[in-house]
């Protein structure tokens, strides 16, 4: 894996638009919903964490990987 693109979307009872990324991300009820992905401009996959579901293990290696370039989208 040399490129991994993500784009996250999540829920937060606080106005990201109003209070900023910091505390949107830091009230009691913040959660990311779905995490999309694509490896290497291959197809675009997408974990959904409110069915319990769980990212990959390359996934989550590639995320602290310093030899993986990281695309995140709406971040």
């Amino acid at each position: 894996m040399k490129h991994l693109s993500i784009d996250l979307e999540s829920f937060s009872s606080y106005d990201l638009k109003k209070c900023g990324v910091y505390k949107y991300a830091s009230a009691p009820d913040f959660e990311i919903l779905l995490f999309g992905y694509s490896v290497d401009s291959g197809p675009v996959q997408v974990v959904d964490f409110t069915a319990e579901e769980q990212l990959p293990n390359q996934v989550l290696s590639a995320l602290t990987d310093p030899a993986v370039t990281k695309w995140a989208f709406n971040a």
